[in-house]
């Protein structure tokens, strides 16, 4: 069945990355698409050489067709005045400021069923700028989250830094977030198509989650993954601790050690993906963490024939594997449990 939601694009980055180059790149380039666009920054509507039509509760209707809004309060209710404005649009950006958390606005899109109704969260877009993106991922807390959030990195002023230096910071990036596709550019003009990427969809996680474990897992030649295969990934303080069980999981344990998990480590744990694999469950079982909440999802049927693996993901601060690993552990469904 066709989703006829409206996509969503959230555009991050911190400040002089460019993010505003690459929102114009993007409405020049996808002419036929009429874009509803949400600004975090007060009043800077940042949309080259266009003229303001129309200006009504906010929304500010553009000669290109482009309505745009800032956000000036709640997220939510800023969805809701655009949905009520009988404006029509087919996609939506949302920008946020240098300093904001892409998770915190995400979450809107995945925590409230009103606009979950409406609106489809299609991907995270973070912009790096390559001269300073290193430093500033030193430094500063909110680009670890950005970095580690986004599905999409896009190495903004790729011309100002050495050919040699571009594949070295792509590895630091990698080494941060092994699941996001990173292109570099210059001006904003990237190659790939950045509107529909579907990262949020059960297909296009799987495929990432096996693209991330070829890139992370590296066994010697004829070696398996043992009953419970691990892997760490270190960046500084940034830590990726990706398991593959190879028992059945029980659906109750697993969801209540995961909420209490994001309730207590939240702050410190950016980012869960999963394909699990759930005792009775003829389906595999798409989990992914948005802020403190996490969200589960129906995937394709186990395969006749298919190993039935879980793979999961742990991307945040100071994770220690082995609590990780034990925690896991007691979520295995137990065969022989007596009621």
């Amino acid at each position: 069945m066709e989703d006829k939601r409206i996509p969503v694009t959230i555009l991050t980055g911190f400040l002089g990355a460019g993010k505003t180059t690459l929102l114009n790149h993007l409405i020049k380039k996808n002419k036929d698409i009429k874009f509803a666009i949400i600004e975090n920054e007060f009043g800077d509507i940042g949309i080259d050489n266009e003229l303001v039509v129309d200006v009504d509760n906010g929304i500010f209707e553009m000669s290109n067709g482009c309505i745009c809004c800032t956000l000036n309060g709640e997220l939510v209710q800023t969805l809701a005045d655009l949905v009520e404005s009988d404006k029509h649009f087919d996609h939506l950006i949302v920008e946020t400021t240098g300093i904001a958390e892409p998770d915190g606005v995400a979450s809107a899109f995945v925590a409230e069923p009103a606009i979950q109704s409406r609106f489809r969260l299609d991907a995270t877009i973070c912009l790096v700028d390559a001269h300073h993106a290193e430093d500033i991922l030193k430094e500063r807390e909110e680009a670890k989250r950005q970095i580690t959030f986004a599905d999409y990195i896009v190495i903004n002023k790729a011309g100002e830094v050495s050919k040699e230096y571009l594949p070295e910071l792509e590895n630091i990036l990698k080494k941060v977030n092994s699941f996001a596709s990173i292109e570099h550019c210059d001006y904003g003009q990237t190659k790939h198509a950045l509107l529909n990427l579907h990262a949020y969809d059960a297909e296009q996680l799987e495929k990432k989650l096996d693209a991330a474990y070829s890139h992370n897992h590296h066994h010697p030649e004829g070696e398996e993954c043992s009953e419970h295969c691990h892997h760490e990934h270190k960046h500084d303080d940034i830590v990726t601790q990706s398991f593959i069980i190879k028992e059945d999981l029980d659906v109750l344990k697993f969801r209540h050690w995961l909420n209490v998990l994001l309730m207590i480590q939240g702050k410190h744990l950016y980012r869960v993906k999963g394909i699990m694999n759930f005792r009775y469950q003829e389906n595999k079982t798409i989990v992914q963490s948005v802020k403190q909440m996490c969200v589960f999802t129906s995937g394709e049927k186990w395969k006749e024939g298919e190993v039935k693996n879980t793979k999961i993901v742990f991307i945040g601060k100071h994770l220690r594997r082995d609590i990780l690993e034990k925690q896991l552990k007691n979520c295995l469904f137990e065969k022989n449990k007596t009621h």
